[in-house]
């Protein structure tokens, strides 16, 4: 008894040491913890990774090489690193050889993808940005032929993970890195899914090259919001919280977000569908005498008068989003049918609603939503009434608001996927 009381009192006359020593401990036994638990994961995977190394092929057949495009500077620079902690030891594990090319500023894996020959697949080691860009440089590059797409792969090492959380879930330290090692081993399996794409073009200005998207837009008061979260650094986890809280009253948002659309209604594929897909010309003499895949002959012979109407609608709101159904969980989608979602919030919110809504798409949850629309085609023009420059985000990268025409292109691009995903 006379131990106990005595440590009690050392405690108490040395509450500011035992509380440091205290919180170093909690934290050393968590790190500890961590560590030992990734260790044994990776283990784990590197098993599994070895068995597809140890298979033997045939002389005739060449062991498989990817070209992995990386954004070292993704993630404050932790894609790099990651990617050789977590990503790269299960690759050569497996006997995949990898060409691994880096992108050295926005917008050079576009290029870096276009001049691109030979490759058997791609990887993208990076956020949404580095994976919109790769897409946009594979359909320039090929015209959208879906025949002539490599499969893609992607590693969730990114800031924005928007499809690749969907297909490989993870919050937490150890589910990030699970999610990793889940993303790797997709591509090691070769099981792959066909996902939706955005072609996103400007009006009224052919001379522009298409963007190409795999996740969505936004535009409005919670989008220029988001983008906002980093200068909030100093609160560390609850800089996503305090966004909301220091934005909700700022008029630099976007409030009043008014535009006119013109769209079209979804269609499960027919003639009308084939045309606008195959608008642009055969870029060699030769494919004129390839033959055409069995979906397009049979969209040819279907006809849909539905597919050619244009429906209008005025809008005007605070919270405009635009998704494929990639990043929409299959268990809330009505049908199978390819569409584009469009989501319209509220005309106008309070300072209050506005931070509370903020707070549950932070969550995981959906804001409040006034109108949804389902739509194949859609064209925003907005209705621009200030001098100040308003921005969209096109998987969360940052594009002057202007006209825009937005097409689906429906199941055109294979990516790697679990096989439980398929």
């Amino acid at each position: 008894m006379a131990f106990v009381i005595k440590t009690a009192k050392t405690l108490r006359n040395n509450w500011k040491k035992s509380t440091f020593f205290a919180v170093v401990l909690t934290w050393g036994g968590s790190y500890t913890k961590n560590h030992f638990e990734t260790q044994s994961l990776m283990r784990q995977y590197s098993e599994k990774a070895a068995e597809y190394g140890h298979q033997t092929i045939p002389v005739t057949v060449k062991p498989r090489n990817i070209t992995v495009v990386l954004n070292p500077n993704a993630n404050k620079r932790k894609a790099q690193a990651e990617f050789d902690k977590y990503c790269a030891p299960l690759l050569h594990l497996a006997g995949i050889s990898l060409d691994i090319v880096k992108t050295e500023s926005e917008g050079h894996a576009k290029e870096l993808v276009e001049n691109l020959n030979g490759a058997e697949a791609i990887v993208v080691a990076g956020g949404d940005g580095t994976l919109s860009d790769v897409v946009t440089g594979l359909l320039r590059r090929t015209n959208k032929n879906a025949s002539s797409l490599v499969p893609v792969g992607v590693l969730p090492l990114g800031k924005n993970n928007t499809v690749s959380q969907t297909l490989f879930p993870g919050s937490s330290k150890l589910e990030k890195v699970k999610s990793l090692a889940d993303a790797t081993m997709a591509v090691i399996e070769e099981v792959t899914k066909p996902i939706d794409v955005m072609k996103i073009e400007i009006l009224n200005e052919e001379s522009k090259k298409p963007v190409y998207a795999v996740a969505g837009i936004k535009w409005g008061a919670y989008r220029d919001a988001e983008v906002k979260k980093e200068s909030y650094w100093y609160f560390g986890g609850f800089k996503k919280y305090a966004t909301y809280l220091f934005n909700g009253l700022k008029s630099s948002l976007s409030w009043n977000c008014e535009a006119q659309l013109l769209y079209s209604p979804p269609c499960d594929g027919c003639s009308n569908c084939y045309k606008v897909q195959n608008t642009q010309p055969k870029s060699r003499w030769f494919q004129n005498f390839i033959k055409e895949n069995d979906d397009n002959i049979k969209y040819q012979r279907i006809h849909n008068p539905s597919c050619n109407e244009q429906l209008e609608k005025k809008i005007s709101t605070s919270d405009l989003m635009l998704f494929t159904s990639n990043v929409i969980p299959s268990r809330i989608q009505d049908s199978e049918t390819p569409k584009l979602n469009l989501f319209i919030g509220p005309d106008s919110v309070d300072y209050l609603e506005f931070v509370k809504q903020g707070w549950k798409s932070e969550k995981g949850e959906n804001r409040e939503v006034k109108e949804s629309i389902e739509a194949r085609t859609i064209e925003i023009n907005p209705e621009k009434k200030t001098d100040k420059v308003l921005w969209f985000s096109i998987d969360n990268e940052d594009y002057e608001v202007k006209p825009i025409r937005v097409t689906l292109l429906p199941k055109i691009l294979k990516i790697y996927v679990k096989s439980e995903n398929v």
